[in-house]
């Protein structure tokens, strides 16, 4: 049976998502180019609609038309927002804010469409991890459980941030951290040295609401390895991290770091310590693998340095810093995961799938976990340099197929006791690791 075309989609001012009739064909977005070319599937379970406000419709008359604005005064452009574990390979298709269009809040909005009857997104699969099963998290017993941590740690400050983030913001790791099972968190930085513009804690200057608000203060070394060990101590825990999206930077703590490592370990030979870092500190690394970290993932969203510099806004270090922390990771024996931050016409722009193969191979990266950058596309179009057409995400991942085979491709770190196995299964599951 032949499919149906791909239809596009729109939102009423009330909300409510529509069809396009026939002959209104759905686009997405590379870049500043518009297509209709890429892997679509059903809309995932955990998904969710959003509605773009102040952006026009963009789409194609016909199999043969040229894109145009349509629906304009019917109502705006709309996007699909994935649960993790899926990668995003288009933007929506959508016109220039119109006059008073605010910035849209920090999501990975994900090109939306549909086809007889079903509604599709321009994405694939990542990763089919178990413990981060969107079905297994924000559980009616949630509050007893955070209840249950309030008594056994009494005024500490990072339990008080985490009830936060797990009962307002719903993070997935602040939950384990109550559930005392998988991966805890352990935020340890309210300070950063860089200004990122799609920052989910703190956003100086694009109007954007900021979705996870900041930890206020550094914890002392007490209050983590109080934290840790409570953690640590559930029967399915299995490593804890710093880093997490609701605070700045962790190297910025290594005083108060580098005791709480030394204590973990000590307590718990075993676990993971691990770190979410954007590498600028080679040597405040090379300290805490010292101490006892043993894994680390560095966020990237470019290893060019003008682009690098235009996202990241750092103070005080380059793209080479980060590289270097890479190198000297690998060096020490410590796993090395580099968290992508992807972005449809940018990572895929050939300059930037060569210098992103060349990192990965420098940093002797094992894990290279996929994420959907989350900001308004066109947003932060505007504020980076130009790039040349991109080749599209499908291709840009296998091309570092061909040149990393041995690379563990993903969503989510893996406790070092055993690294990546379950990653390889699920890359080899959804055709990442044969590069399809």
């Amino acid at each position: 049976m032949t499919a149906g075309p791909l239809r596009c989609c729109y939102a009423r001012p009330d909300g409510e998502l529509v069809v396009a009739p026939e002959p209104w064909l759905a686009l997405g977005r590379s870049g500043t180019a518009l297509t209709g070319g890429s892997e679509w599937i059903p809309l995932p379970p955990g998904s969710s609609v959003a509605r773009l406000p102040g952006r026009p419709v963009v789409a194609r008359r016909g199999p043969g038309g040229r894109p145009e604005t349509w629906a304009r005064h019917r109502g705006t452009a709309a996007a699909a927002i994935l649960p993790v574990g899926y990668w995003r390979l288009l933007l929506p298709a959508h016109g220039p804010a119109e006059p008073g269009g605010p910035v849209l809040p920090l999501y990975g909005y994900t090109a939306l469409a549909e086809r007889d009857g079903t509604l599709l997104a321009a994405a694939r699969r990542s990763d089919t991890l178990a413990s981060w099963d969107p079905a297994g998290f924000s559980a009616d017993d949630l509050p007893a459980r955070v209840a249950e941590a309030e008594r056994a740690l009494p005024g500490n400050p990072i339990i008080a941030q985490l009830r936060r983030c797990a009962m307002e913001h719903n993070c997935y790791t602040a939950q384990n951290t109550f559930h005392r099972r998988f991966e805890g968190a352990l935020p340890a930085s309210a300070a950063c040295n860089a200004d990122c513009l799609g920052c989910i804690s703190l956003q100086t200057d694009s109007g954007a609401p900021t979705p996870q608000p900041r930890l206020g203060r550094a914890p002392s070394s007490t209050d983590l390895v109080a934290v840790a060990a409570y953690h640590l101590s559930g029967a399915d825990a299995q490593m804890v991290s710093f880093g997490q999206g609701c605070e700045g930077e962790p190297l910025l703590q290594l005083p108060r770091l580098l005791p709480a490592v030394r204590a973990i370990r000590a307590r718990f030979p075993r676990a993971t310590i691990h770190i979410n870092t954007n590498g600028s500190r080679p040597a405040a690394l090379t300290a805490l693998v010292a101490a006892g970290l043993d894994s680390a993932r560095i966020s990237a969203f470019s290893f060019s340095q003008p682009l690098f510099a235009a996202y990241y806004r750092p103070r005080g270090y380059t793209i080479e810093d980060v590289v270097e922390s890479g190198r000297r990771l690998h060096r020490l024996g410590a796993q090395v995961a580099v968290n992508l931050l992807t972005f449809p016409g940018v990572t895929d722009s050939p300059p930037e799938v060569e210098r992103t193969a060349e990192a990965l191979e420098a940093m002797g990266a094992g894990q290279l976990q996929l994420r959907s950058l989350n900001v308004d596309p066109l947003w932060l179009l505007d504020r980076l340099p130009a790039l040349p057409a991109g080749i599209g995400l499908p291709a840009f991942l296998r091309r570092l197929r061909q040149r990393l085979p041995q690379l563990q491709v993903g969503n989510f770190t893996r406790p070092v006791e055993q690294p990546g196995m379950a990653m390889a299964a699920a890359a080899g599951a959804t055709g990442v690791a044969a590069g399809r």
